[in-house]
């Protein structure tokens, strides 16, 4: 019987163990959530299964096919843990939401127009209703109004309009119509007066008061009331507006609060400037922890700039390598020699050896990444150059060409379509960089054309550029080393 190999999967190591907790019991919220992440879990274990076939397939060495597969499974699962991270913090929003809504819910239940109904029918208002008609009634059989018969109590009845008198106004001609009262008139006033209007008790309270603090003695005699009103007032005083002048309030002592002592800010911590050779290592250790297994140098040179080489590939940086901002990388072109030799001239430099310890990342300030260092000038004629070079080139699979016409025409890939070119590039560079330090031509040309396309492919034209440019000048055939003798 033939032998039949058995198929790589390597999902318990990309996807074991990633399941988020919260998604372990599915509810109505989450079930869509859960579905996508298994969905999106399984396309990635599934293509790092294609690509660990396709490694297989390669022909490497041992030691070659082991390097590449560790480094397909260590990028899927950093693939994975990313997913699982972006759909936690997608479900703590939405659990954020529903807090939101649900005190808005209780907000809005709280003044709701039910409870501003409860409230106008309150108790209090019934009691306030009921209280109108007794007090009418109570009113009007007061004591007050039936010792009316008295002389002197008319004559103080009759004397509340007297504090409206001012100076300009004597009260002379008041009193005279007081005395012309009948008794008659004041009976037939006081008998239609106590069938169809209760005198204000507040008021009448507050006459009998004014009368006995304003004329003590003049209880009986109305007219000596009135002459003792018609005193001239001396010229030297001001005159008496008839009303009682408000006692002046002592003057309260100004309180005098201490002066709060100033708050004196603390002087802000000193910032320690990095130092130049700090800034070269954090460089250098931001590429170095995204693909340890090169050379890398960088350096700055006399004209100020900083360059970031590596000695894959005459100074190529292969894709995939997010780079700093600030640094500028080599132009293309045949080069020889170890990362720190393609430096040159360089005033200060800084230099890594797979091995050597470039420190955690919390050791190292932020830094921010661009990608200005893969600018190059323009290739001429960007797309159609894009598709004759891949147009039947050896190596390179039929898909590279179709993708990059489409790419470049701007009509539009198929998902998988470019799923697959990005399987294609991967392999490549895998295969690339197990030959490291020794690379094949042809497998470089090839890597260099599937990184130019997956680039166009996904819209950086920067990039696509940088290695469409990289490939045209490592395709030229190499310079003579014999000069024609004239």
């Amino acid at each position: 019987m033939p032998a039949f190999s058995s198929p790589v999967d390597c999902t318990p190591w990309v996807i074991g163990g990633l399941w988020p907790a919260e998604l372990s019991t599915a509810t109505d919220e989450t079930a869509t959530l859960a579905e996508y992440l298994e969905k999106d879990l399984q396309r990635i274990a599934g293509s790092a299964n294609k690509q660990l076939g396709m490694v297989k397939r390669a022909g490497l060495t041992d030691v070659g096919r082991r390097a590449a597969e560790a480094r397909v499974i260590e990028e899927a699962r950093a693939r994975a843990v990313r997913r699982v991270e972006s759909t936690i913090r997608q479900l703590e929003m939405m659990k954020a939401q529903t807090r939101a809504r649900r005190q808005t819910a209780q907000v809005a239940r709280r003044f709701s127009t039910a409870d501003l109904e409860k409230t106008q029918i309150i108790p209090a208002v019934r009691a306030a209703e009921a209280d109108v008609a007794p007090t009418i009634d109570e009113t009007q059989v007061m004591p007050v109004v039936a010792a009316a018969s008295d002389v002197g109590d008319r004559t103080l009845d009759q004397t509340q309009v007297m504090p409206a008198v001012t100076a300009a106004e004597p009260a002379v001609p008041v009193a005279a119509p007081v005395a012309e009262v009948s008794a008659d008139d004041e009976e037939e006033r006081e008998a239609s007066g106590g069938r169809h209007r209760a005198p204000s008790e507040d008021s009448t309270v507050d006459v009998a008061m004014s009368v006995q603090r304003e004329f003590p003695e003049a209880a009986v005699e109305p007219e000596a009331e009135t002459a003792r009103l018609q005193k001239p007032i001396p010229s030297g005083e001001p005159a008496n507006s008839g009303a009682e002048p408000e006692p002046e309030l002592e003057a309260e002592p100004a309180v005098v609060s201490e002066p709060e002592p100033e708050v004196v800010e603390a002087p802000p911590a000193p910032v320690n400037a990095e130092s130049d050779s700090e800034r070269l290592q954090r460089l250098l250790a931001f590429v170095v922890r995204q693909e340890p297994g090169l050379n890398w140098a960088v350096g700055d040179l006399a004209d100020g700039t900083t360059l970031l080489v590596t000695d894959l590939a005459h100074g190529w940086i292969p894709p995939g390598i997010t780079l700093p901002a600030g640094v500028r990388l080599l132009t293309p072109g045949r080069r020889t020699g170890k990362a720190a030799a393609l430096l040159g001239e360089a005033a200060r430099t800084a230099t890594y050896t797979p091995g050597d310890r470039v420190g955690r990342a919390t050791d190292f300030a932020p830094t921010e990444s661009s990608a200005q260092p893969r600018e190059l000038p323009a290739v001429e004629d960007f797309g159609w150059e894009l598709g004759r070079v891949t147009h039947w080139r050896d190596g390179l699979p039929r898909l590279v060409h179709t993708l990059a016409k489409a790419a470049t025409a701007g009509t539009g890939v198929v998902e998988e379509e470019a799923e697959l070119l990005r399987v294609h590039l991967d392999t490549a560079r895998y295969q690339l960089l197990s030959q490291y330090p020794d690379v094949v031509p042809a497998l470089l040309l090839n890597c260099l054309l599937l990184a130019a396309t997956e680039s166009s492919v996904a819209g950086d034209a920067t990039s696509a550029n940088y290695h469409l440019a990289w490939f045209q000048k490592l395709a030229e055939p190499p310079a003579s080393q014999w000069t024609a003798e004239i």
